[in-house]
Order: C-alpha cells, then structure tokens, then sequence
C-alpha cells in the first residue's frame, strides 16, 4: 500500500523556536519540560554538562518512548543514531541505531538541519523547536516539538545529544 505524500512537504509553517534557549518557552508539552529539568538535575556541577554517564532510563520511564540519543562524530561533524524511542519507531522515522541523521533527509533540508544541530554543540545550549519534521514520518504526524540537549563526557566538549520528540497529529492532538 502507498502512502500518500507527507503534507509539510507542500506546507510552510513557519517554526517556533530555532536557537539555543535558557528554558523551555511557556506552553512547551510538559514532556519537554520534563526532560530539560531532569538534563539540568543531573548535571554534575553549576556550568558543567551532564555526560551518558549521568543518565539513568530508570529516573524518567514515562520519556523513554521519545527519547533519542545522537553521538556526535567526525570531523566535520556528524551525528550517528544510537537509540530511538518506540513513539518514534511507530511514528515510521527513518532512524535505526548506527543511522547517520542526515542520511534520510531530503538534500534540500539537509544543510539547514545539520547547522542547527552544529550549533548546539558549538554553543552547548539546548535547543527547542516546534514546526514541521525534517525527517519523514507517518503522515498522520503534522507537527514536531522536539527538544535537543547536550552532553560531554569531560563537562565541556559536546560528544552526544539527548533529545526528545513529541509529534503532533493535525487536530494538534499527540499521536
């Protein structure tokens, strides 16, 4: 069965967010919110950034689904799948573990992706986003919030990301 075109290939919303962000804007979905105030608790000291080591799945079980782990790589940089939560799985996003991010973007969104998430490593900020997907998904996904934050084995230098994605159906409804 062939599934009809994804609709935010032909619409253009314009997107919230796009920056590094010192907190979750209001209205952010509570599991944002969540996952930014665990990033912040588990870092080790003001000013330093938790590393993988510092996340424990146990701490926050109802996230998991929307979680997504990026290790970052290379030179220049690239960001290699390492774990995808089973919302996002079900939701038919093109990564699998060992799946570089860009590979199954369209050409014409690569570059533009791939410089927002350089920037968080550059920057070391979070980043919040709500517009549509550059990845493909089910196309009953008409929205994405995500949220990328960052993390360094040595406190300092950017070495994977922790996000999470919540998807939106059109009704704005999470799917």
């Amino acid at each position: 069965m062939a599934h009809a075109p994804h609709l935010l290939v032909e619409l253009e919303l314009p997107p919230s967010g796009d920056g590094p962000i010192t907190r979750p804007p209001p209205g952010a979905n509570a599991k944002i919110v969540a996952i930014y105030d665990y990033w912040r608790r588990i870092a080790p000291a003001p000013g330093v950034l938790p590393a993988r080591q510092h996340l424990d799945p146990v701490d926050i079980p109802k996230l998991l689904s929307n979680v997504w782990l990026l290790d970052v790589v290379g030179a220049p940089q690239r960001f290699r799948t390492r774990l995808v939560g089973t919302a996002l799985q079900r939701a038919g996003i093109p990564l699998r573990p060992g799946v570089f991010i860009d590979d199954p973007v369209p050409p014409t969104l690569k570059e533009t992706m791939l410089s927002r998430i350089r920037e968080i490593t550059a920057s070391r900020q979070p980043q919040w986003r709500r517009g549509r997907p550059f990845l493909p998904h089910a196309t009953e996904v008409f929205e994405i919030e995500r949220i990328f934050l960052p993390l360094a084995a040595d406190g300092w230098t950017v070495d994977m990301l922790l996000c999470l994605s919540v998807l939106y159906e059109s009704t704005g409804k999470e799917w």
